[in-house]
């Protein structure tokens, strides 16, 4: 019997740790989905244009586990 591995996924979540309303999508990975929430937070997400660039992101990053849950990678910050 042979145990496939299901491969990984990455979900960007909020600040609250929970699936982000706007961003929740699977991505194949954590580079894939930070680069996807920064093009995001530089385009609608940030708080004005002159400030966007030096705010921290208020989103994190969680990576699916063999057994089905999710585990943090990436904390928000905000």
């Amino acid at each position: 019997m042979s145990h496939r591995r299901q491969p990984r996924r990455y979900r960007l979540v909020d600040q609250h740790g929970q699936p982000h309303p706007e961003l929740d999508q699977d991505f194949e990975s954590l580079e894939e989905a930070w680069d996807f929430a920064t093009q995001w937070w530089n385009t609608i997400g940030g708080l004005g244009a002159s400030s966007r660039a030096n705010s921290p992101i208020g989103l994190g990053v969680e990576v699916s586990t063999e057994n089905g849950h999710w585990r943090t990678l990436r904390h928000p910050q905000g």
